[in-house]
């Protein structure tokens, strides 16, 4: 640990902390098992002030046999891209700064940091302090090692201020992501009044109207027993800046000048700006203020520093930035990251510094995978770029990074603002070459912002400019492009014809990324149209891929061949693959993929009867992501439709939201997965005129993709439905033969594709022992309304000896409830509502909306009321909290 200078404070004096009894024993079991071999990750958690540092500091000096990591997140305007992993570098002798030097990418940086916690032969205690501060690269460091920590020797420990880890922070994912059998939360809650007098006390001073003061706040208490006198300042605020007041001109400008230093000032910083001699550091030190390290100098705590810097006047606080941007510039033996060189930059309104320094940082974070931190480097950039012809450059390539970035991150709108005004720019410069490409980008983004028709004119035009120059990759790219296009419309004749020419330039110019792309589309397309050759395109495409080092590539390859798969309804070569798409994506924390592969694997379990598994794959991907991806629109309708089929409430408000998703869009993966499974609703719930209207939405446009499974869906509800006037449309054979009323040879039909719900439908529509054995599948799987319907006809035509159904103990049976469904009784009967289920949980509102319904209805149950009194009566609360 870093030598410290100055007083301890009263909640450290002693040696012990106040009222941190129980939650420094928790940390100190959590790291004496990690010396066993099994990682662990602690979340500390508490306000600004609660002693979140101060209570990691002496878990460190309480093993001093662990080996340290320290590392801390920045308060910079934009943070530095995995700072944490350069604090550990510049004080442990580690070896992954082999890679953080050379600018490795990012999966060889992880892997390094992992590969040196398994070889260690000391337990690590790894701290990452501040993690609110964090930036995005930083969140995928936490995600990494968090996934794998029980493979290490390590404690995990973060800090973060959950005040301001809102339910849109993304640090609030990256918690709820990690696996929670390996992760202990530690709330630090504010002191008691007893424990402010106790300290009161020991600091000689009156207890009076301290704790009323400060709220039991440990550094408003601290900085208060620090001041003389015995009057109670107003606030914080006031406590810090009377201290700044009593110090020496010499020792204020000291103070002044470490405000505007996010965290950490070198010495050496200190030295050139202030050569004043060691008097004025010694009475800093002294004062409690700044705290000191070998080689740097701290406020004692952050919110000290903001106090400070606030105070200052804008031109006052203008010139300290641009003196230490000067003297950082200046610096050669240790440079400055550009991130921290753009921050002061920005804070003294250098418009031409901002242009220097922003756009490498961008770069960087971008390299990093640090996203949101690029955006907002490249967005101050953009701030300040000019015009004119040199300008121009500069504003397209400023635009061109910044589209990228938002793109990678799901913010289409501004992605594609981007992209627009680019492509203006390229065309007033008459810059052919890099107007197409633009206009291909722009094609992609619009597309992921379910815009069809834009991004066909904009694919298209693409195309026209490049087939105009002479061939090269930018045309492969198009066409490559343009065959994505018209695959996600399932134009697959169109698709094949257009990768087709891709490959071909590819192979001639040598693009690899742009081959691996295109045989993926062509194998993707082909596999509808002939499964086997689709699948030896799709399995060549990703191995160059992988060949290449595109791991990204090849986790969205590996996908389309299991999506694929499921939609041409081979559905247990499609689990196989989708399970192993996962496991690709996840090893490689390629989430977008992850996310996308079990979203489909939910649609599987679906139709191969596995409906517990279903529901928790559409939850997991439902939970994990907010936006407005074909991956929730799966999740929803697989979600939708397991809960028509079981009866259960709040399957319609599923499929709504779907459809509003999904909106007016004619994509054929988007839209009839979504209107198929609404008419099945319709159907089931006897209204027969939404069934009609349903399939009629979406009919024409599977027909004119030739698509026979959803094609074949659409039509045989609306014959079920009684509809007239029917347009033509291909049909698959389990869907032709139930039209044809040949019921024996669709149930077989579909029990060869696994699919026992369809199996079951098809059976209910024959004879009377296709019905009877149609009604025991049904309730075997637990399909209520289709069961319901069954059973009332077979006894409107007095058939006997029916099977009986579940019974309600069976219903209400506790382990048919998932993990998370016991969590959320659980935290019912403790009085919970469903925003606070989700706080504790790190889940959204919507997911536990979910999750409660599904309980509710497993439980045999409407209320919470009578969930809570079902749930103390089979003892789920009990065996909840057991576990």
């Amino acid at each position: 640990m870093a030598a410290q200078s100055g007083a301890s404070p009263p909640i450290l004096r002693a040696g012990t902390l106040v009222e941190r009894d129980e939650a420094l024993r928790i940390l100190r079991d959590r790291l004496a098992l990690v010396a066993s071999g099994s990682g662990h990750t602690a979340l500390v958690a508490g306000e600004a002030g609660i002693g979140k540092t101060s209570i990691l500091r002496a878990l460190a000096a309480a093993h001093p046999n662990a080996r340290l990591w320290w590392g801390a997140c920045d308060a910079l305007q934009t943070p530095h891209p995995l700072a944490p992993l350069y604090d550990i570098a510049r004080s442990s002798d580690v070896r992954f700064e082999v890679h953080l030097r050379a600018g490795s990418d990012r999966a060889a940086l992880f892997d390094g940091v992992v590969a040196e916690l398994q070889q260690s032969r000391r337990p690590t205690l790894m701290v990452i302090d501040d993690a609110h501060w964090a930036d995005e690269a930083t969140f995928d460091l936490l995600k990494f090692l968090g996934r794998r920590i029980d493979r290490v020797a390590c404690l995990l420990a973060v800090s973060y201020r959950d005040d301001e880890v809102t339910a849109t922070h993304p640090l609030r994912r990256v918690i709820g992501e990690l696996p929670g059998g390996t992760v202990t939360r530690v709330d630090l809650p504010r002191l008691s009044p007893e424990a402010v007098d106790l300290l009161a006390r020991r600091a000689f001073r009156s207890p009076a109207g301290i704790y009323e003061a400060t709220r039991g706040n440990p550094f408003f208490v601290t900085e208060l027993l620090r001041s003389p006198g015995d009057g109670i300042p107003r606030s914080a605020q006031d406590l810090v800046l009377a201290r700044f007041a009593r110090l020496t001109p010499d020792a204020r400008a000291v103070i002044t000048i470490a405000s505007v230093v996010p965290r950490k000032i070198e010495r050496w910083l200190v030295e050139a700006l202030l050569p004043g001699g060691v008097l004025p550091l010694e009475e800093c030190l002294n004062s409690g203020l700044l705290m000191a390290e070998a080689s740097a100098l701290y406020f004692r705590h952050e919110l000290a520093r903001i106090v400070v810097e606030s105070s200052l006047s804008e031109p006052a606080a203008r010139a300290l930035h641009a003196r230490v941007l000067e003297a950082l510039v200046k610096h050669d033996e240790s440079p400055a990251s550009a991130a921290r060189l753009a921050h002061h930059a920005a804070r003294v309104g250098d418009d031409a510094a901002v242009l220097k320094y922003a756009p490498e940082a961008a770069r960087q974070a971008a390299q990093r995978g640090a996203h949101r931190e690029a955006i907002a480097q490249y967005r101050a950039a953009l701030a300040c770029a000019g015009g004119g012809a040199e300008g121009t450059a500069e504003r397209i390539a400023l635009l061109e990074g910044y589209a990228r970035e938002c793109q990678f991150t799901a913010q289409l709108d501004e992605a594609i603002a981007a992209r627009s005004e680019a492509a203006t720019l390229h065309s007033g410069a008459a810059n052919t070459v890099g107007q197409a490409e633009n206009l291909s980008e722009l094609a992609l983004a619009y597309i992921r912002a379910l815009r069809n028709t834009e991004a066909d004119a904009a694919s298209l035009h693409a195309v026209e400019l490049l087939e105009a120059q002479a061939p090269g990759l930018e045309l492969a790219r198009a066409y490559r492009v343009q065959a994505h296009l018209r695959f996600l419309n399932r134009e697959c004749g169109d698709a094949i014809a257009w990768s087709n020419k891709a490959v071909v330039l590819a192979e001639r110019f040598g693009g690899p990324d742009v081959l691996a792309a295109a045989l993926g589309t062509l194998g993707a397309a082909t596999l509808f149209v002939d499964y086997e050759a689709g699948c030896k395109h799709l399995q060549h495409a990703a191995d160059l891929a992988v060949a290449s080092g595109l791991d990204f590539m090849a986790a969205i390859i590996t996908n389309n061949l299991g999506s694929g798969s499921g939609e041409v309804f081979r559905l247990r070569e499609a689990r196989e693959q989708l399970l192993a798409a996962i496991a690709f994506a996840r090893q490689r924390d390629i989430d977008s993929a992850a996310t996308y592969a079990t979203s489909w694997l939910a649609l599987c379990e679906t139709y191969l009867g596995r409906w517990d598994e279903a529901v928790r794959h559409a939850l997991d991907v439902i939970d994990g992501t907010d936006d407005r991806t074909i991956s929730r629109i799966y999740a929803l309708v697989a979600l939708g439709r397991v809960r028509t089929r079981h009866g259960e409430s709040g399957a319609q408000d599923v499929l709504d939201e779907a459809l509003a998703l999904a909106g007016s869009s004619d994509a054929l993966p988007r839209a009839a997965p979504v209107r198929a499974a609404r008419a099945e609703a319709a159907y089931l719930r006897g209204d027969l005129r939404a069934t009609v209207e349903e399939a009629r939405a979406a009919l024409l446009v599977a027909a004119s993709r030739d698509d026979v499974w959803l094609g074949g869906e659409l039509t045989y509800w609306l014959h079920r439905a009684g509809a007239a006037d029917i347009p033509p449309a291909p049909c698959a054979e389990p869907f032709e033969l139930q039209i044809a009323g040949r019921f024996r040879e669709a149930a077989n039909a579909w029990a060869a594709l696994g699919c026992p719900y369809e199996q079951a439908r098809a059976l209910g529509e024959g004879d009377t022992q296709a019905q009877v054995e149609a009604l025991e599948m049904f309730e075997r799987l637990g399909a209520r309304p289709a069961a319901r319907a069954l059973r009332r006809q077979l006894r409107a035509a007095a058939v006997r000896g029916l099977p009986r159904g579940l019974r309600a103990s069976t219903k209400a049976n506790p382990r048919d409830l998932t993990e998370r469904e016991l969590e959320v009784v659980a935290l019912l009967c403790e009085g919970l509502k469903n925003s606070e289920i989700a706080e504790r949980l790190c889940r959204s509102v919507r997911t536990v909306d979910h999750h409660v319904a599904s309980a509710l209805s497993k439980l045999g149950v409407s209320t919470r009321t009578e969930a809570v009194a079902a749930a103390l009566r089979l003892g789920i609360e009990a065996e909840s909290a057991a576990n």
